[in-house]
């Protein structure tokens, strides 16, 4: 492996393990400070949940947090399926067979990605909906 192979593979990988450990430190920033002015965790988990939203929230509130939990998923699910198909197609070494299959697996991907994306932005938009008719 020549030295231009391993900064791409660094940099693939350092992509990789910031789109994953990305959303953890926006969550965690987001928290309020657990540590209270005495310097101690004061009610930290206790309150963990209603500073987070999860509590006492309405139906229409909590079943569009579920489906774009769910529709996320499926995005990573995406990117799994893409790296896969890229993987495959660069280690086909010629075999048109190989690379055919690659290609249709990064097309099965795409289609997948844009019904997911349709799902998200129309479930969105029912959510949204619902929302202001409730609070009307």
């Amino acid at each position: 492996m020549n030295i231009k192979q391993k900064i791409v593979a660094h940099a693939t990988a350092g992509a990789i393990a910031l789109s994953l450990f990305a959303p953890f430190a926006v969550v965690h920033a987001a928290m309020a400070n657990p540590f209270g002015e005495g310097g101690k965790a004061q009610g930290y988990l206790k309150n963990a949940g209603n500073e987070a939203g999860l509590t006492s929230a309405p139906l229409e509130v909590i079943i569009g947090r579920i489906i774009n939990v769910v529709l996320s998923l499926l995005g990573l699910v995406f990117l799994g399926l893409a790296l896969y198909a890229g993987f495959k197609w660069m280690t086909a070494q010629g075999d048109s067979k190989e690379v055919d299959a690659a290609k249709d697996t990064l097309k099965n991907a795409v289609i997948g990605m844009i019904i997911t994306v349709a799902a998200y932005a129309l479930s969105n938009f029912i959510m949204q909906q619902l929302f202001t008719v409730t609070q009307a």
